[in-house]
């Protein structure tokens, strides 16, 4: 049987079990000591409501993109950086909008990203290394070019050179 993201309850046809994974950002004012409790609070969430948790990241402090403003006790708070951790779980999609309400109204949250997703390990490891832009008319530049070791690269013969001339003329 192929393994899909979602199945259905058993006894309830019309229910289905999806696989979620919820990204957070944590408020960068939770001392570190305290992170872990906040996190256990959030799966006590998804706990509630009928989850299983499939994987999970500690959350660690991390710069944010732009600014992000929560509104605490009445007053705006700006925030530079955040503990950003992330959860995947199982959980029946009856139940999705009472975990998007908690999360919405869960004071340490800072931002929340909730996604429908496999449950198989979907991370890849390390990019292969990348080549470096420059204002070559490629747009490219071989790292040996852009390191400066020229001995790696090949030499451009007179005939190429000569055949580039004429084009330039040409034009």
């Amino acid at each position: 049987m192929q393994n899909t993201h979602e199945d259905t309850i058993a006894g309830d046809k019309d229910v289905a079990i999806k696989v979620y994974e919820i990204s957070y950002v944590l408020l960068s004012s939770i001392p570190q000591e305290k992170v872990a409790d906040e996190v256990t609070a959030l799966k006590a969430i998804l706990a509630k409501s009928g989850a299983t948790i499939v994987a999970e990241e500690n959350p660690e402090m991390t710069p944010l993109a732009y600014t992000m403003v929560k509104k605490i006790h009445g007053s705006n708070h700006r925030f530079d950086e955040g503990y950003f951790g992330w959860v995947k779980f199982e959980l029946p999609s009856n139940a999705i909008a009472s975990v998007k309400k908690a999360f919405d109204t869960a004071e340490s949250v800072l931002r929340y990203l909730l996604l429908i997703t496999v449950k198989e390990n979907t991370y890849l490891g390390k990019r292969a290394p990348a080549y470096e832009s420059g204002n070559r008319e490629q747009g490219m530049i071989a790292p040996e070019v852009a390191s400066g070791d020229v001995a790696a690269v090949a030499p451009v013969s007179e005939e190429a050179e000569k055949g580039t001339e004429t084009v330039t003329k040409e034009a």
